[in-house]
């Protein structure tokens, strides 16, 4: 059972508890009221689990970050499955405090490995409990200052193949490097034969993106400046294998290091990726500030646009971060943009109009459309880049408190 936000103001830190007893209850409760900016959310009398995924309420959807204490002594391996679902729906919006009567070194490790910040003995001290809160409150407001000078990544998938996510990532990515000034790279996360080379006309490069994930312990940007190649635009580019090859095989931790120090040197990151990639598109998810799917509006690719969101929205964080954009739009498709919405049950932020023939040429030409063209093509990418340079990248439109949303055509 939950409690309810009813304040209309923003929550700093919103405190909730797993499977608690009734004496961690109260010092839950007592902590968040002695602590400033804090709320009690509520309690889950359930694990949170891969199979049992809780509607949270809105003080813990709208709180700037969150507290959960999970009780261990009813179930410890529960406990820690917890821990985990908990690091991946709120990623890193939340600070999670263990409980138990009784703690041994295997429980305590376990926890730390599994994402729990704290270990706390019961009977939990009030006084102990609070001086946590505020810790975690500093902490998350040390990180949101720190998060603001860097870079965002903006990772582009496509509902399904030869929907045009590359075509969109490419003149995207030119876009903010020359019109905008921003330092911008673009990856091309394909691990064979990927088309950014092609179509920005760059020659073959032997150096990839698996391969500065290979070479993270070295990372510099020395060795960062050599393995990039540079477009007349001012773009950087991470080139794909033009050979057959592989698929990637870094794991998490190192794609997460290599993108953290990649969110240093750069404006925006724009990765050109792959729902295919299973292993991988988790992380990518985790650490991207913008999720954009691609998708036409035909039959095939709405059927897969609509399961991809489906799966998509079952963790909030992503939600928050996931952008439909409608490519090779037309005033004639049998699906409009604000009818796709109503099928997938998600707002379009962008329908980006169809220009077959003028494409056609700038990719056998190797050079993107120019942002000066009066086309409606480049003119909308236009105002998609300065939408997100902006930081209005969903094109909500606020009035009286209810969102619109714009389909830019």
């Amino acid at each position: 059972m939950q409690t309810d936000n009813n304040n209309s103001n923003p929550v700093n830190q919103a405190i909730f508890t797993v499977c608690a007893a009734a004496d961690v209850i109260v010092a839950a409760t007592d902590a968040a009221f002695a602590a400033a900016g804090c709320v009690f959310a509520g309690e889950f009398h359930d694990y949170i689990t891969a199979d049992r995924n809780p509607q949270f309420s809105s003080a813990i959807k709208g709180a700037t970050s969150c507290v959960a204490l999970i009780d261990c002594d009813q179930n410890p391996e529960l406990a820690l499955e917890t821990m985990k679902k908990l690091q991946e729906i709120f990623l890193n919006r939340i600070s999670i405090v263990a409980v138990s009567s009784q703690v041994n070194a295997d429980l305590l490790l376990r926890a730390m490995r599994a994402g729990c910040n704290e270990f706390l003995n019961r009977p939990l001290d009030v006084n102990e409990l609070s001086a946590s809160l505020l810790r975690f409150q500093n902490m998350h407001m040390i990180d949101s200052l720190l998060q603001q000078n860097l870079g965002r990544v903006i990772s582009l998938f496509g509902a399904k193949g030869g929907v045009g996510t590359t075509t969109l990532a490419v003149h995207l990515a030119a876009n903010l490097a020359q019109r905008h000034q921003k330092r911008t790279l673009l990856i091309d996360h394909k691990h064979e034969l990927g088309h950014v080379a092609l179509y920005l006309g760059l020659k073959e490069s032997q150096y990839h993106f698996d391969e500065l994930i290979r070479n993270v312990d070295r990372l510099d940007a020395d060795l960062l400046n050599g393995f990039v190649t540079k477009h007349t635009s001012g773009l950087e580019v991470l080139a794909s294998p033009d050979m057959c090859a592989p698929p990637h095989n870094g794991t998490s931790e190192d794609i997460e290091r290599v993108m953290e120090f990649l969110r240093h040197q750069y404006d925006y990151i724009l990765i050109d990726s792959s729902v295919d990639y299973k292993e991988i598109v988790p992380t990518l998810l985790q650490i991207s500030n913008e999720i954009c799917m691609v998708s036409t509006p035909d039959v095939a690719a709405l059927r897969d646009l609509a399961r991809h969101i489906e799966y998509l929205s079952l963790n909030d964080a992503v939600t928050e971060k996931l952008r439909i954009i409608i490519n090779r739009s037309t005033s004639n498709d049998a699906v409009s943009p604000e009818q796709i919405q109503d099928l997938v049950r998600f707002p379009v932020a962008i329908a980006i109009p169809n220009n077959y023939a003028e494409l056609v040429h700038a990719i056998n030409a190797g050079e993107p459309i120019s942002p000066q063209r009066r086309s409606p093509f480049p003119q909308q990418i236009n105002r998609w880049s300065s939408r997100i340079v902006s930081g209005n990248a969903t094109g909500e439109k606020k009035t009286s408190g209810k969102k619109l949303f714009a389909f830019w055509r």
